[in-house]
């Protein structure tokens, strides 16, 4: 592959009009493959570290860099979208607080990923590289959530409801779902205690933010918009209040499934009770069954007809959360519908068989992908709220191999037996590197010695021919 600068596009199918969602695609892949990493938490090489922190610096392109070609310009600055001159209380008095920033306090569409990703990556890798930069967004949170964003105590923070708006001037549940996940983790990675000041504001999607279901609404006006991105339609006739159904057109709220089943996902660690109770509710009102083995989730059950991109973002929620609830029937019905749209082909190489996407809007087609591999890795995002235990970061693990030549299926210390699990397919001869073995190694095969590593500085080498290997490695003879 030919390299890219990090505002360079070429091959990601951002065609204009779907600019301001490409940081949600960033986002997504992050958590997908973050589930991936965890399945082989001792195969810590370059190949993976890099993806991780390249859709990082992708997701923080901005426009003094990158211009127009930057996701600072796509997902705010954007002329359309009139974020930039928002003020509270009132949108258009600047002796007002200044709530227009990119990176923040009204933001969160943007900072609660950015920071999760980050955040993610620091679970995932220990670098300590970003930890400043996340703690810096951790404590605006905190400003934003428990004062009147000039240091003044204020319950429910500067908008009142213990949120935080995507645009300046609407909360949504599944956007608030993403940082109040990232605080839970930071506690978790360094032993502080910020997530109590979430608490107004899961006490308002818990109860104000709420259908007649008992479900999350999609969206919450704090203040009235004066961007011209967005649909009138919408607005509920007092503000503050619930965004409204376009179809119903009675005052009820807005509800979707893409939000239910994101917000559900991600809430899950904090208040599993409530993802518990609402999962069945969920399945009860947005599932559409086409038959005994398929079944998809449909984008609004105010309006069934048809069948469009929100749907396909309803189901593809619904995998990472029927998943995490241990709903397999649930899971591989609907991911049985999903790929039933499409045809199998052949590899160039003859050697397996995969699912053609092309005939999706170029757009949905990495969706689809990330998605398919947050649906089957046997890791959830209830799991990687906890951080590793201290001692991980001891035991030895892959820090570098020829990692187009090798397919790791399990690669992790045992800390009990004191031994490397390595499952691998080797598909050209390639040397794998080993990092914090503290004598020199040897590798069993079917519990005969294969050989020993070899001593490279601190480090111990293995080399493997082309072949597929259930390998385990210990110190000594």
């Amino acid at each position: 592959m030919e390299y890219q600068g990090y505002g360079e596009w070429d091959g990601w199918n951002f065609r204009e009009e779907l600019h301001g969602l490409a940081h949600y695609v960033l986002a997504f892949m992050t958590y997908a493959t973050s589930t991936l990493f965890e399945t082989t938490p001792g195969y810590r090489t370059d190949y993976y570290r890099s993806f991780a922190y390249d859709l990082i610096k992708r997701m923080n392109t901005t426009e003094d860099e990158w211009g127009t070609n930057s996701v600072e310009y796509w997902e705010w600055t954007h002329p359309e979208y009139n974020y930039n001159t928002y003020y509270w209380p009132n949108a258009t008095d600047p002796s007002g607080l200044y709530i227009g920033g990119f990176r923040g306090p009204a933001n969160i569409m943007w900072t609660g990923h950015y920071t999760l990703m980050m955040t993610l990556y620091e679970r995932n890798f220990h670098t300590g590289e970003m930890t400043d930069e996340i703690t810096w967004f951790i404590d605006d949170w905190n400003n934003s959530l428990l004062t009147d964003g000039f240091g003044n105590p204020k319950d429910g923070g500067i908008w009142g409801v213990g949120l935080i708006p995507c645009e300046p001037y609407i909360v949504f549940a599944q956007c608030n779902s993403i940082p109040i996940f990232c605080t839970e983790i930071y506690d978790n990675l360094y032993g502080t205690n910020y997530r109590p000041m979430w608490d107004y504001g899961l006490n308002f999607i818990n109860t104000v933010m709420q259908n007649q279901y008992g479900l999350f609404i999609d969206g919450y006006y704090v203040s009235r918009p004066t961007s011209t991105y967005y649909n009138p339609d919408r607005l509920p006739a007092t503000i503050p209040g619930p965004q409204q159904d376009l179809y119903l057109r009675d005052g009820t709220p807005k509800v979707s499934s893409y939000c239910d089943a994101w917000a559900l996902d991600f809430l899950e660690y904090t208040q599993p009770e409530e993802t518990a109770h609402d999962y069945p509710i969920f399945l009860q009102h947005f599932r559409k069954d086409l038959s005994g083995d398929m079944m998809y989730i449909v984008d609004t059950y105010t309006n069934t007809k048809g069948f469009g991109t929100f749907d396909i973002l309803g189901s593809l929620f619904t995998l990472p959360l029927a998943k995490q609830r241990g709903d397999f029937v649930t899971r591989d019905r609907v991911l049985n519908f999903l790929m039933s749209l499409f045809n199998k082909v052949w590899s160039d190489d003859g050697r397996m068989m995969y699912v053609d996407t092309s005939s999706l809007e170029p757009f949905l087609e990495s969706v689809l992908s990330f998605g398919y591999i947050w649906a089957k890795t046997p890791v959830t995002m209830r799991d990687l709220g906890d951080a590793r235990p201290a001692d991980f970061w001891n035991y030895p693990y892959i820090s570098a191999a020829d990692d187009d030549y090798i397919w790791v299926y399990q690669a992790q210390w045992d800390p009990e037996k004191q031994g490397f699990i390595l499952n691998v397919r080797v598909d050209q001869t390639a040397t794998l590197t080993f990092s914090n073995f503290q004598s020199q190694p040897t590798a069993y095969l079917h519990g005969v010695p294969l050989t020993t590593l070899t001593a490279s500085g601190s480090d111990y080498t293995l080399t493997l021919e082309p072949g597929t290997y259930q390998i385990v490695i210990v110190e000594g003879v």
